[in-house]
């Protein structure tokens, strides 16, 4: 085989065995960049509730709030409850919160879930476990590999020495502009 084949070879085999990695860290990257944006992770949902509790603190226990949240079907979610001040109760529940005022039990309900596919390929981006760190790290590797074989799949005014050249510069003045201007 000579290197020519080689070079292709690896670079095809490799692309092909990666594609998965690369649209996860593609699509997990994405979201993790626009994070002032948007939540990635979790899906937060508001809604305005109404609690009936006694005005007086002294009167609230966990039975009250815990009836308190039987009409909006909460009743068996119920964590924990507190004051954050005199005219509010924070009750926390199993996926989220409600904050109420005492006097009208107007308030809202904040509640939280993670979102089904995009959570996990931020996990694998953002914290990965032993096993994925050494994975990545290999990952890592083999996109320097597929670059550089990559420059030398074609040949003449298509390849390195023709117009390959002028694309591999002007590749590299974005990420050598952000290192000196950072």
């Amino acid at each position: 085989m000579t290197l020519r084949k080689w070079i292709v070879a690896v670079h095809r085999d490799v692309g092909y065995f990666f594609t998965g990695v690369v649209v996860v860290y593609a699509i997990s990257g994405i979201s993790v960049n626009h994070a002032d944006d948007w939540n990635s992770n979790f899906i937060v949902e508001q809604s305005d509730v109404r609690l009936d509790l006694p005005r007086n603190r002294a009167e609230i226990d966990v039975h009250t709030v815990a009836q308190a949240l039987g009409p909006l079907g909460e009743a068996d979610n119920l964590r924990s409850y507190a004051f954050p001040s005199a005219e509010k109760i924070k009750v926390y529940l199993k996926d989220g919160d409600i904050v109420a005022g005492l006097g009208d039990g107007y308030g809202v309900r904040e509640t939280i879930r993670r979102r089904p596919v995009l959570h996990h390929f931020n996990m694998l981006h953002v914290n990965p476990e032993t096993w994925w760190l050494l994975f990545s790290d290999i990952f890592a590797g083999a996109l320097v590999l597929i670059a550089l074989t990559g420059l030398f799949i074609a040949r003449g005014r298509y390849g390195l020495t023709g117009r390959g050249k002028w694309l591999v510069g002007a590749g590299l003045i974005a990420p050598l502009a952000a290192m000196c201007l950072s």
